[in-house]
């Protein structure tokens, strides 16, 4: 009798099949597929689940959904009731509930096919996806590298591969708003329900294995995922925990790699990887409500390289060291040789200038400092805008940053200008009117730039606008409303002019916004 016969047929293809997108035959002890290939064949056993079926919903549907929406009470740390109203569907049929535990750390990545399986779209597609649009911005993983780890190789790809790969497509799914249950099948997963198994998955992860780049940008990317979806205060949070894991792992510490090109293209990776944490963290702290919290990262020297730009990135062709180009912080903000990430990061060094000057509490010490980067903000801004449309989407990320700092830097000067005292041989008024000068020129920009991608974008598509565009235009709108509230008291004050008579924007320009906004919140949001 064969050592087959002694063993049940398995239920699902191998692991290589599965990764492949083969069909398996599911021959013991090693299927064709992987008899021919000379590939090591591997079998994951599924474990038994407990479902919960509504009426309408057959057993069949909970098999292929038991890695759903939501999550236990366990693991989320809320009662069985607020999981409930997270999953719960608004139709018929009730999707299962997600369990995030997990036997081993061999489970990740079957654990990753099954919450991916539940957005009904196909990994490559979702991947595809990211390094189209999204990549763009936050160029932090080595595409050849990536596909090669899940694509080329036939072993399993690791656990933080794993959950880098779930969070990838958290941020390129979006849920078809018409989407429902057809002929009793289960809906796709909800956005919200993806995300938090995200989360529950990755902190199992975390608390599994040492720090590795792949696990750094896989929770990088979440962060960036909770900022876009309006929870800043989370992100922060966040982050600060990937910026603790980025210092263990050593990756704020550029290497000198001279032996092998893929040891190179690796220490590329984290010092990008490196970057995107420093880049992020700043634009996420124009949004907190207190200056007395302290960034998490400490910024490079002046002397530190910029980051690769994405082309050299993707390309993946680091043979010989000097066709890395060698660009140092400091770099002439005019230097036409700075790509869209390092422009990136050199607005993120003014930005970590105008956190370290914004709680200086003596006005006549903190204003020059501020100043000072303000004139540094807007040089940077004008070679951002001299790129040309054909090139703006690669300073998409620079631009945002850019204007949103301005926002914070120019607000803030607003509220420092109530004692009466002159700066710098300037009277208070003049700073006033050169705040709402710089904070009037920002939000036509940002008009401006509403109604060019309102136009030119379509409807429904994925990220490939950077989510610091969200609180731009936030900002902006909250400043012609403060400007129109003000014209309108001035208005009250002399009767005979009109409120708007100063104000260079056209009365549909709160509606423009509004419904950018709406559009690129779509993009971000959890559905």
């Amino acid at each position: 009798m064969s050592a087959a016969a002694h063993h049940p047929r398995p239920k699902e293809a191998c692991v290589t099949c599965k990764t492949r997108k083969k069909k398996c035959d599911k021959a013991l002890p090693s299927c064709s597929y992987c008899t021919g290939k000379n590939l090591d064949c591997r079998y994951v056993a599924v474990p038994r689940r407990r479902a919960y079926p509504s009426p309408s919903t057959d057993s069949s549907s909970h098999t292929a959904a038991a890695d759903l929406h939501g999550l236990t009470s366990e693991t989320s740390g809320r009662s069985v009731q607020a999981n409930r109203a997270l999953t719960e569907s608004p139709s018929s049929v009730r999707p299962a509930l997600y369990r995030a535990h997990l036997a081993s750390l061999e489970d990740v990545y079957i654990s990753v096919q099954n919450l991916i399986r539940s957005t009904g779209e196909f990994i490559d597609d979702l991947t595809s996806r990211y390094f189209r649009t999204f990549h763009t911005h936050l160029p932090i993983i080595a595409r050849t590298r990536f596909q090669d780890s899940f694509i080329t190789t036939g072993s399993t790809p690791s656990p933080d591969s794993s959950v880098l790969l779930l969070v990838i497509c958290l941020i390129t799914y979006i849920p078809n708003a018409d989407s429902g249950p057809q002929n009793g099948r289960t809906p796709p997963i909800t956005r919200q329900s993806l995300c938090l198994a995200t989360k529950a998955l990755l902190a199992q992860v975390h608390g599994s294995m040492k720090p590795s780049v792949p696990l750094i940008q896989a929770t990088l990317l979440l962060a960036t995922y909770e900022y876009a979806s309006g929870k800043p205060e989370v992100a922060l949070a966040t982050i600060a925990t990937c910026a603790r894991m980025a210092y263990a792992a050593r990756i704020h510490i550029r290497l000198q790699c001279t032996t092998d090109a893929t040891s190179r293209l690796e220490a590329e990776e984290a010092w990008n990887t490196w970057w995107g944490i420093s880049i992020s963290e700043r634009a996420f702290m124009c949004e907190a409500g207190t200056l007395d919290q302290p960034l998490t990262t400490s910024f490079p020297s002046e002397e530190a390289r910029l980051p690769v730009d994405r082309v050299i990135l993707d390309r993946g062709d680091f043979i010989n060291p000097d066709t890395i180009p060698d660009i140092p912080i400091s770099a002439c903000p005019t230097a036409t040789n700075v790509g869209g990430f390092g422009r990136a990061a050199q607005t993120a060094c003014l930005v970590d200038r105008m956190f370290k000057a914004m709680p200086i509490q003596e006005v006549t010490t903190a204003l020059p400092l501020l100043e000072s980067v303000d004139a540094k903000l807007q040089s940077s801004l004008g070679v951002i805008l001299n790129q040309g449309l054909d090139r703006s989407w690669h300073y998409c990320t620079a631009l945002a940053v850019t204007l949103r700092s301005l926002y914070t830097l120019h607000n803030h000067i607003l509220h420092l200008l109530c004692q009466p005292i002159s700066v710098s041989s300037r009277p208070l008024d003049e700073w006033n009117q050169s705040s709402l000068a710089a904070l009037d020129t920002a939000t036509t920009m940002a008009i401006d730039m509403a109604r060019w991608h309102y136009t030119s974008l379509p409807a429904e598509r994925p990220p490939d606008i950077s989510p610091v565009h969200i609180y731009v235009v936030r900002a902006a709108m909250e400043h012609l409303r403060a400007r129109r509230r003000g014209a309108a008291a001035a208005a009250a004050m002399r009767p005979d002019a009109e409120a708007d008579s100063d104000l260079p924007w056209p009365e549909t320009a709160c509606e423009d916004l509004e419904m950018y906004l709406q559009r690129i919140e779509y993009q971000w949001v959890a559905a």
